[in-house]
């Protein structure tokens, strides 16, 4: 009886968790105006902690190894101080905290010497390059006339061309870029709401990553333990190996480009400087931040600062043009395998389709985490084949034993 009645009681649970969740379909597919205007207002208030996961997220590697540091600094050898229930000691939770101040303060150290060293020198060359355009275009033009002089058609062309550049780009600084700079002015106290709204946000998110980095291991003991209560012990297992995967490849590939990025960017200014070319701050930035994009950014980077050389001088742009072409060599078959390795275990095809779908669906975001998403979702779907496969094979190497049986008994 009282098995009848559990067995009642779990068909009971079944049948309203079903209505329940068509119920909630029924709501989502019919009200999806209503349901993302709701996700959007909610993204907003969590925008802090969205933003303090992230910093959070990133910070997380460095913060890990200095409290590893730290706490064998810290700890004395040999001393078997008791251990509290939550499984810290004292000089482990010293470690933390300091592991924790020691990260921020060496990502605040970074950023400022970054803006201190490269942002004048970037808006120095940002308005170089403004003051130099009519110049340079009337300088490219005279270096080609003197190799097609003697043709007549396309001397023609390309004098019409200089001279269209000279005459418009005045008055298009004039007739668009002024009046829009007034509109800018003018729209100044949107401008300054939209900035202090991101500012706060970004502040408030600093603090809600020291907590995040702070109860990191209370927050993993918590989601282990949610997932044992809810999946049991064979599938949470398989789900934090995912999971453990996931974190793998999304720290590896982040952490990595960034440091492969930093490290081409440094290289592609030192060699510039060696060559004397122009724009070597902002070059070297743009082929830098570029990079951080997997397989298309170094010819992103590419196009544009070729052009701002070819600007200045024809040859040397064709120099640079070597250069970056053996910088991009040298990053893809040395130093980018060096430092990421294969954290994604996937082939130059995935990672090209990656990019591509994941860019075309969700832009600019898409391609950056593409990448990594895309290695979770392959990682799923080859397990699953490889136990389908494995099923498979036992089940026929199970009807291959079994079929001789049979046939020995019938008379």
């Amino acid at each position: 009886m009282k098995k009848l009645k559990n067995d009642y009681l779990s068909l009971m649970l079944a049948l309203f968790g079903a209505a329940a969740l068509t119920l909630l379909l029924y709501y989502v597919l019919f009200h999806f105006g209503k349901v993302l205007s709701g996700a959007r207002a909610l993204m907003k208030v969590w925008a802090p902690f969205v933003v303090g996961g992230v910093i959070a997220y990133i910070l997380k590697p460095t913060c890990n190894s200095l409290e590893a540091w730290l706490t064998g600094l810290l700890q004395k050898p040999g001393s078997k101080a008791e251990v509290p229930l939550d499984g810290r000691g004292k000089s482990s939770k010293l470690a933390g905290g300091l592991s924790i101040a020691l990260t921020l303060v060496l990502a605040l150290t970074v950023i400022a010497i970054l803006l201190i060293l490269v942002v004048p020198t970037l808006l120095d060359s940002i308005r170089s390059v403004m003051r130099l355009i009519p110049s340079s275009v009337q300088q490219f033009s005279d270096w080609l006339l003197l190799y097609v002089g003697d043709n007549e058609t396309l001397s023609n062309y390309i004098t019409q061309f200089s001279d269209g550049v000279s005459t418009s780009l005045p008055e298009w600084l004039i007739s668009t870029v002024l009046p829009n700079l007034e509109t800018l002015v003018g729209g100044v106290s949107s401008g300054v709401a939209s900035a202090v709204n991101i500012l706060s946000n970004l502040f408030l998110g600093i603090i809600a990553a020291i907590y995040i980095l702070g109860f990191r291991k209370t927050f993993a003991r918590q989601a282990k333990k949610l997932n044992y209560s809810v999946f049991g012990k064979r599938w949470s297992e398989i789900i934090l190996r995912e999971f453990r995967f996931a974190d793998r490849a999304f720290s590896g590939f982040i952490s990595g480009r960034l440091i492969d990025s930093l490290i081409i960017g440094l290289i592609c200014f030192i060699g510039m400087l060696i060559l004397r070319m122009p724009y070597a701050v902002l070059v070297s930035v743009i082929v830098g931040v570029t990079n951080v994009i997997p397989f298309f950014g170094p010819y992103i980077g590419m196009i544009p600062s070729f052009l701002l050389i070819l600007m200045v001088s024809p040859v040397k742009s064709l120099i640079f043009l070597v250069f970056i072409l053996v910088l991009q060599q040298f990053d893809g078959n040395y130093l980018g395998p060096r430092i990421l390795g294969n954290v994604t275990g996937l082939s130059s095809f995935w990672v090209l389709f990656a990019i591509i779908t994941f860019g075309g669906l969700f832009g600019f975001g898409g391609v950056l985490v593409g990448v990594p998403v895309f290695a979770v979702i392959y990682d799923i779907l080859r397990q699953l084949v490889n136990k389908g496969v494995s099923y498979h094979r036992a089940k026929e190497a199970a009807d291959a034993l079994s079929s001789p049986a049979q046939e020995q008994k019938k008379p």
